[in-house]
């Protein structure tokens, strides 16, 4: 299996801004499979892609499409300094961290799986470097320590 190192261990919030793309570039992939649209917007997609929705064309679970919004909120969060919560635009010290891009990472892997086993795009893990994410166990991001993340 190859593996992409990432060997930032600071700018967490650009990190969590990436991770957040990567979904945005999964999901419309998923939408233009299903339906030969592309669309503009990030609302447009949260919509085509809502599964309490009649008019959803490439409806997600519940649990996936949770994920890619608590990831774009992640990614709000980490760029505009706002509240994690939906809708709280206003402002504070609201600085990113580890833990912000480890949630985005288990985001980010819950959408990974839905591509690879929906599909079959064959998305493999990522060599990451970020403390919380040792603790957890994500199917393609891999804890490697700093010194051993140089490929």
């Amino acid at each position: 299996m190859s593996c992409i190192s990432m060997q930032l261990d600071e700018f967490w919030d650009w990190q969590v801004t990436s991770a957040f793309y990567v979904g945005v570039h999964l999901i419309n992939a998923h939408i233009e499979k299903k339906t030969g649209n592309h669309y503009r917007s990030h609302e447009s997609v949260k919509n085509a892609i809502n599964p309490y929705s009649k008019l959803s064309l490439a409806k997600l679970s519940e649990e996936q499409y949770n994920a890619y919004n608590k990831l774009q909120w992640l990614s709000r969060r980490s760029r505009y300094l706002c509240k994690e919560k939906e809708g709280d635009f206003s402002t504070g010290a609201n600085f990113t961290y580890d833990k912000h891009f480890d949630r985005a990472l288990g985001y980010l892997n819950e959408l990974i799986i839905f591509m690879n086993t929906e599909h079959k795009i064959g998305i493999e893990a990522f060599n990451i470097h970020c403390l919380e994410a040792k603790k957890k166990e994500y199917q393609h991001f891999v804890h490697k320590e700093k010194d051993k993340a140089v490929a």
